[in-house]
């Protein structure tokens, strides 16, 4: 099973190259972030993509703001069963979208940048929320995937040593202890887990001139999963020839039954 996550910075905007990035790659799930969209206004082509189920928690917060969505494809509910797709009721600015396979859960997640006090505030407190969800869930024996833009670079193997600056967003230590905590009920990095010495290793880029083109990046869209997972997990990759956002897809394989 490949499940992809991918802040795509605006659906309609990158429609083409999101379009010919799914049928090249073929994902048997893909979390989308920063969609920007309502699902009214989300293009066709992802509502009734052939071979693939769409769900949204569109822009309804802000127009063309955030916004998340997942595409699932058709053929694995003949393996894992009908997918119940879901809002967690602890979403925010539609940031939160959820797939259950029933005892499988995958959350996709864009987590607030926090450059202003109150969005750092909202980012602190949707990770809490998140790390007490998913304690909750693993303590029902359910197996936790947890994917997307997390707006944290956690180590400092994982931001260029030149954007490593301490109080910078996405790098502050409360920040880091957040994605800490998350971890600590039984969850791990699995991308970093399966690259353990890879220093660069990044998922997004500044559009400021040269960043991208001299790897001065970050690795801030990840996989969060359970130790069984984690140890079914064969892959991990992050495509970052595919530059149509400023963000790269990642995408993990896991030989996953039921």
């Amino acid at each position: 099973m490949k499940i992809t996550t991918w802040n795509i910075n605006g659906i309609r905007a990158r429609k083409d190259a999101l379009e010919a990035w799914l049928l090249a790659n073929k994902p048997d799930v893909i979390f989308l972030q920063e969609v920007k969209a309502d699902a009214g206004k989300i293009p066709q082509t992802f509502h009734a993509l052939d071979g693939y189920h769409a769900f949204w928690n569109g822009s309804t917060f802000k127009p063309g703001y955030s916004g998340v969505g997942v595409l699932v494809k058709n053929d694995l509910a003949k393996t894992l069963g009908e997918p119940e797709f879901t809002i967690p009721d602890f979403d925010i600015e539609n940031r939160l979208v959820q797939a259950r396979f029933g005892s499988l859960i995958l959350i996709g997640i864009y987590t607030p940048r926090g450059d202003s006090d109150e969005h750092y505030a909202i980012k602190l407190r949707l990770l809490e929320t998140l790390k007490n969800y998913s304690a909750s869930l693993i303590e029902e024996k359910k197996e936790v995937l947890i994917c997307g833009d997390m707006n944290v670079a956690h180590k400092s193997i994982d931001v260029h040593y030149s954007q490593n600056k301490p109080n910078a967003t996405g790098l502050r230590p409360a920040e880091r202890a957040a994605i800490d905590r998350l971890m600590s009920v039984g969850l791990s990095d699995i991308v970093r887990d399966l690259h353990p010495n890879e220093d660069k290793l990044y998922s997004w880029w500044a559009y400021w001139k040269g960043a991208r083109e001299r790897n001065l990046g970050w690795r801030i869209d990840c996989f969060y999963v359970t130790e069984k997972l984690a140890s079914l997990t064969k892959e991990a990759t992050i495509d970052a020839e595919e530059k149509s956002s400023d963000h790269s897809p990642v995408t993990i394989t896991i030989n996953y039954q039921m």
